[in-house]
């Protein structure tokens, strides 16, 4: 049985088959796309052109697989024209057509030039692994020996001193010889001033 060819034209039953879809589908789309323009023999027969099974072929893809309203379509083709979506439905049979592996080209030309030279891989020898003998040492540290770091204080040192010194003891001031011309006015003040100094000795004592 000899198959059509991709140029020739197809009844609407045929390009249903083509596209898996209803033969009513094509019809309602004819109504919403002035684009698709069939070829109509007498009876009301349609024929689709190779162009129009693409065109068709965007539309579903936009509705179908794409979830588009038709509004939106309706304004793409608009924007974009119609060669758009017939340009997107050919791209998509291109994919689609199964062809030979020989005819397949998996390797770009850019890398295949790269994969045709030959590589040289040199291994270098690994090396010994170097064994560190720890220093011993038999004499003792000495204080001189300590690097210290920089800023570093030596402890020994900066150690301040807490002994308590106990303050001297004041010495008692002397009373001024008493005169036949002191007033009792300052004889009064001196014996205060006496008591005073005796309160503060005998706290001190405690405190120490």
């Amino acid at each position: 049985m000899q198959t059509k060819s991709t140029r020739a034209f197809r009844t609407i039953s045929e390009a249903a088959d083509e596209l898996e879809l209803q033969a009513h589908v094509l019809r309602f789309w004819e109504s919403k796309f002035p684009q698709i323009q069939p070829m109509k023999r007498r009876g009301g027969r349609r024929f689709y052109r190779a162009e129009d099974i693409e065109f068709l072929r965007g539309i579903k893809i936009l509705l179908h697989r794409e979830k588009h309203p038709i509004k939106d379509v309706q304004k793409l083709i608009r924007i974009r024209g119609a060669g758009s979506v017939m340009e997107l439905g050919r791209s998509v049979e291109q994919a689609a057509t199964p062809k030979a592996v020989k005819d397949t080209n998996l390797v770009p030309k850019r890398i295949k030039a790269v994969a045709d030279r030959p590589v040289i891989v040199t291994a270098e020898p690994a090396a010994e692994p170097r064994t560190i003998e720890p220093k011993t040492r038999t004499e003792p540290v000495r204080d001189d020996e300590i690097v210290r770091r920089p800023g570093a204080v030596d402890r020994k040192q900066a150690r301040p001193s807490f002994k308590a010194t106990k303050p001297e003891p004041q010495a008692k001031p002397a009373l001024a010889a008493t005169s036949p011309q002191m007033k009792p006015q300052d004889k009064a003040q001196l014996e205060d001033a006496l008591e005073r100094l005796k309160s503060l000795k005998s706290r001190w004592q405690k405190f120490t």
